[in-house]
């Protein structure tokens, strides 16, 4: 037989995780042509990130502008694909054939106080590595979003 404070105990870890379940977003990413709508997003741990309209596309994280320790986001071409976000950051994601078009997206999840210093580096990677180079625009208009 259970104690009442074991009961209690679990009660308060169900609704804790009923809660947290709550709160969780579904933010929906769109394949539109050669871009990705939105291509900056804000979202919480616990969200899911649904790509829909992938016809023609599939999902990559871009090399060195991942946060470290996160799962990758990995895709089937022109599946659609739902990321569950688990860690805080900032993540850069791409969609491989159209990346030379400049086709990805910046993600902040959460509020990292690395922030600043993990735009910085972000956008030394994209000025050097030639992997990185096209997310320097989403970098600034995701620097630009920020300001306002």
């Amino acid at each position: 037989m259970m104690s009442k404070n074991k009961i209690l105990f679990l009660a308060a870890n169900v609704l804790m995780m009923a809660a947290f379940a709550c709160r969780a977003e579904t933010i929906v990413v769109k394949g539109q042509g050669i871009s990705f709508a939105p291509s900056v997003i804000k979202a919480q741990v616990g969200d899911i990130i649904a790509f829909k309209e992938m016809t023609g596309h599939f999902v990559d994280p871009v090399a060195n502008l991942w946060p470290e320790g996160a799962e990758p986001m990995h895709s089937q071409m022109g599946a659609d694909y739902n990321y569950e976000v688990k860690k805080e950051g900032l993540y850069v994601f791409k969609c491989p054939p159209h990346w030379g078009a400049r086709m990805g997206a910046v993600m902040l999840v959460g509020n990292p106080a690395d922030l600043s210093s993990t735009l910085d580096k972000y956008f030394s990677i994209a000025e050097t590595e030639a992997d990185a180079k096209p997310a320097k625009g989403l970098l600034k208009k995701f620097k630009e979003t920020l300001a306002k």
